[in-house]
């Protein structure tokens, strides 16, 4: 009998955006990631998905793997059906006492049970089980022309150490400059601090890892000195004429006071025309704002802003809309994000929800730039 497991909202966001904003059908059977089964880096789980239209009651899923691709799944010279179902289509195996410095080939395959010799297979992708894990973070200590970058080791693919560092540019295209190297002999977080930066430049980063078998980056995250960063909140009670809106001071960029405030509308997210009262913060951390003579029964949109008289920051736009006149005195959090209708779900999400894709190294290479459009032009 197949297990169930848990599948974490963050996957379901994903295969949703997939399912409904690609305009793509996907294939009936696809070829995912790979995550380490045991530290030593000879064993590790290799993923596949049967498409969210098909019944896995109908499909028996497995994996074909070798040392080298083949046009024709059956030339592999390893096969075995999956151990295990995950839910929403995506199907596991287990594969131990493999050479860690080798590249491996695999493809997912499915057989209809429903329909003679009806059998569909994924794209051939490859595993190195000796390469090392890393995940970029958020970068910390963000001044006026200098931040400090952070990363997160999270496996040394079995080799004694690994090299990490990061690479970096004003370009997330063209990451051309690199941090020194730091040799770690056990998982855990790394930094590395830019100087002599320009203020109010955008500057892009990831992490690097490598070993004796493998390289692995994690993704892009970006980080611009010197400009505050605040984050809009959800409202913390709306009424029919009345608001408290709600944000958040995460680095003041550098300066030793942040000046804080929202802006506000009801004609579009685009014209905020109101704003609160500046309010002069000299430490991070929670902020708000209570608004009055609303219109009951309306939508509003709203944001932060930052001034830490360098330059402004503005948080996500979230709206909301007050109850009517005879409900007045709502209570609990009632904003919730505002979601532009021609952009994707996934690209909607915030980046600061990107370490979790990371987590899951299955769905990593899909969202990496050019490899997760190319993954959607395969669905195609």
């Amino acid at each position: 009998m197949k297990m169930k497991k848990t599948v974490p909202i963050i996957i379901t966001i994903l295969l949703i955006s997939i399912s409904l904003f690609s305009g793509c059908i996907g294939r009936t059977i696809d070829t995912f990631g790979w995550d380490h089964k045991n530290l030593a880096g000879t064993a590790v789980t290799i993923w596949g998905q049967l498409a969210l239209t098909e019944s896995p009651d109908n499909w028996n899923e497995g994996f074909a793997w070798d040392t080298e691709e083949h046009s024709n799944w059956k030339d592999y010279a390893n096969f075995a059906w999956a151990d295990n179902h995950s839910g929403l289509g995506f199907f596991s195996l287990n594969i131990y006492n493999l050479t860690r410095t080798t590249t491996y080939h695999y493809r997912a395959v499915g057989e209809n049970l429903k329909a003679a010799n009806q059998i569909r297979y994924g794209v051939d992708l490859t595993f190195i089980p000796g390469g090392p894990r890393v995940i970029t973070q958020n970068a910390s200590d963000i001044k006026q022309t200098e931040v400090t970058l952070k990363g997160q080791l999270n496996h040394l693919g079995g080799a004694a150490s690994c090299d990490v560092s990061f690479l970096y540019g004003t370009d997330p295209d063209v990451l051309n400059l690199q941090t020194p190297l730091q040799t770690m002999t056990a998982i855990g977080e790394f930094t590395a601090t830019l100087t002599s930066l320009t203020t109010n430049k955008t500057y892009f980063y990831k992490a690097v890892a490598q070993n004796d078998a493998d390289s692995w980056t994690g993704l892009i995250f970006n980080v611009t000195p010197g400009r505050p960063v605040v984050v809009t909140r959800q409202t913390g009670e709306t009424g029919s004429d009345h608001a408290l809106l709600k944000g958040e001071l995460w680095h003041t960029g550098g300066t030793p006071t942040c000046t804080v405030w929202f802006i506000y509308g009801d004609t579009s997210p685009g014209h905020l025309d109101h704003s609160t009262a500046p309010q002069v913060m000299n430490s991070t951390g929670p902020f708000q704002a209570y608004i009055g003579n609303l219109s009951p029964s309306t939508k509003y949109w709203y944001r932060t802003v930052g001034d830490n008289g360098i330059t402004q920051g503005k948080g996500d736009i979230y709206e909301f809309t007050t109850s009517s006149l005879s409900q007045t005195g709502t209570s609990g959090d009632h904003g919730k994000p505002y979601q532009p209708a021609e952009q994707t779900l996934l690209s909607r999400l915030p980046p600061r929800y990107a370490h979790l894709f990371e987590k899951y190294p299955m769905l990593l290479k899909l969202l990496q730039q050019s490899r997760f459009q190319r993954f959607l032009e395969k669905l195609s």
